[in-house]
């Protein structure tokens, strides 16, 4: 069986050795009963910003499941399908300041949400566009995920850019989208 490394795989995106070791790690808990249901979405790095200001983006958000969520409400990530796609498309007509100005929460329009289901030990590799939030946790289990922001090695440099093109941070998919000329 061929085994690769969670960092690894997450290079296979940006491009060998382009992506930084995490300077942080979050363990999530959700300790029910909280029967929260998000109405909104948000993206990270805007309420704690960077030293110098800039909002705290990175380019891909790595979660790996400590606990079972087999089934919805059970503490799970929700997400927006799609949605860092319409991030991009919003940041490039509203300017990257909108970000900032919008507390991490644009005023886009969002499809359905889905809950982030899955076995402990389970990988979750999302773009840091990806609108998500937490949900309610109706179970009798505490929920506990471990997340790891990454950042390719030069995006604080470009990260104005990466707002804007979903893909700016992400060669070996950029690659792949010109090989099946998909365009990017």
């Amino acid at each position: 069986m061929l085994q690769t490394s969670v960092f690894t795989l997450a290079e296979s995106f940006v491009g060998k050795g382009k992506l930084l070791a995490p300077e942080q790690v979050q363990l999530a808990l959700n300790i029910p009963y909280f029967p929260h249901r998000p109405s909104r979405h948000h993206l990270d790095g805007v309420s704690i910003p960077e030293a110098d200001g800039r909002p705290g983006t990175f380019t891909l958000l790595v979660g790996i499941l400590i606990t079972d969520q087999p089934r919805p409400d059970m503490g799970n990530l929700w997400v927006w399908p799609g949605t860092h796609l319409t991030h991009a498309n919003f940041f490039r007509h509203q300017g990257i300041e909108s970000l900032m100005a919008s507390g991490g929460s644009p005023d886009i329009w969002l499809p359905d949400p889905i809950q982030i289901v899955g076995q402990a030990g389970d990988l979750l590799l999302a773009h840091y566009l990806l609108a998500h939030n937490i949900g309610g946790n109706r179970s009798d289990k505490i929920r506990r995920a471990v997340y790891f922001r990454l950042q390719r090695s030069d995006h604080r440099d470009h990260w104005q850019q990466a707002l804007q093109d979903p893909w700016y941070d992400f060669d070996g998919i950029r690659a792949y989208l010109q090989s099946k000329n998909l365009g990017t």
